[in-house]
């Protein structure tokens, strides 16, 4: 009788740690899920969010995210410290300008990220997928996770446009089109 009531408190104390440890987790995630305050990018004449951060892709171990980003965190809506204006222009991605964690804010000079930075600053570092959001919001997200009307996706490499798609986020499922196409992408180039 005494080993089954060892037993059974053994588990509960285990039970508990082990609740309590899933708890602390989902508080972290909740932390880290406010939605974020996209990128601006001037695309095809028009300004657009954009649901991607190339800047992001240029810091490491051996180019450290400078500190004046981390320093005085503006909002929990910008995790990054900063947002980015971009353009594209001749089929090239160029950094505009960078304000602290709000679009409305002062400006921060490029040249506190690279003291050789001059605006607009070709971003040749960059090669990835960027993607805008046009149109009415459809569902609110967490991060990035917003859906849009639709999804316009620039694919990058060494700062240059290579390619260019679009989905419609208002249209239901779509069965795949005989040439291939699904879910309402279609290539513009």
């Amino acid at each position: 009788m005494h080993d089954q009531s060892y037993n059974h408190s053994w588990a509960a104390a285990h039970m508990r740690t082990i609740i309590l440890f899933m708890m602390a987790c989902f508080a972290t995630r909740a932390v880290h899920a406010t939605t974020q305050i996209p990128e601006v990018l001037i695309y095809a004449g028009t300004t657009n969010d954009m649901y991607s951060t190339p800047l992001e892709t240029l810091f490491s171990a051996d180019n450290p995210k400078p500190r004046l980003f981390y320093e005085h965190p503006s909002s929990t809506a910008c995790w990054r410290g900063y947002v980015g204006t971009w353009k594209i222009e001749a089929d090239e991605l160029y950094l505009v300008a960078l304000r602290e964690g709000d679009p409305r804010t002062d400006a921060i000079h490029l040249n506190r990220v690279n003291p050789q930075w001059v605006s607009p600053v070709k971003a040749t570092w960059f090669s990835g997928t960027i993607r805008i959001g046009k149109g009415k919001v459809l569902m609110g997200g967490m991060g990035f996770s917003e859906t849009r009307a639709r999804d316009v996706f620039l694919e990058i490499k060494a700062g240059k446009v290579v390619s260019t798609r679009e989905i419609d986020n208002t249209r239901q499922k779509e069965k795949a089109e005989p040439d291939g196409a699904t879910n309402g992408a279609s290539p513009r180039r």
